[in-house]
């Protein structure tokens, strides 16, 4: 049996993102800062595009929400996991720049939505890293999963005892490293 929601994602804005080029663009002739970040915001398979960002200097606003459907129970595959945001800066003349990317890991708000109803995120700052896994700022967004209604109950039982089983191990988990 399967139940079903929806996976808002409320893409904020971005601070002190910049690119990995320490003169900028020579073609397009600007400094290293991101001018034009927009962002692809992906989950599993289901992918979406950020217009380009507002504002200038360090900050860059978007206001922009993005909804994903979700179909529990959801395949053993970890990219079903997690929301990644690939930073890309759009370029006039050549091909627009990967900047960076963002993970947020979702799982345990999917499956605390589909036992609740509704579960979320508040808007928080993630540290978006280059492919050498070096800092280049933060993006803020907000995630937030909602059920869809009229779902089976067993369905929101077994969410709840998967939701426990995740706990149980994160807890483990932070007891050896704690030791």
């Amino acid at each position: 049996m399967t139940s079903r929601g929806i996976l808002e994602v409320v893409l904020v804005d971005s601070e002190g993102i910049r690119d990995k080029k320490f003169l900028g663009c020579i073609v397009c002739c600007t400094t290293s800062a991101v001018h034009r970040p927009y962002v692809c915001v992906e989950y599993g398979d289901q992918k979406r595009l950020s217009k380009v960002a507002e504002g200038k200097g360090k900050k860059s606003i978007w206001e922009q929400t993005f909804n994903f459907e979700i179909e529990y129970p959801i395949e053993e595959n970890k990219s079903f996991e997690k929301l990644v945001f690939r930073v890309m800066d759009k370029h006039k003349l050549s091909d627009d720049g990967y900047v960076g990317e963002a993970t947020i890991h979702v799982k345990d708000v999917v499956l605390m939505g589909l036992e609740k109803g509704e579960a979320g995120l508040g808007s928080r700052k993630y540290r978006v890293v280059r492919e050498d896994k070096s800092y280049t700022g933060d993006i803020s967004a907000a995630v937030s999963f909602k059920r869809k209604n009229g779902e089976d109950k067993e369905v929101e039982r077994k969410a709840s005892i998967e939701h426990k089983e995740v706990q149980r191990k994160v807890n483990i988990e932070n007891n050896e490293h704690c030791e």
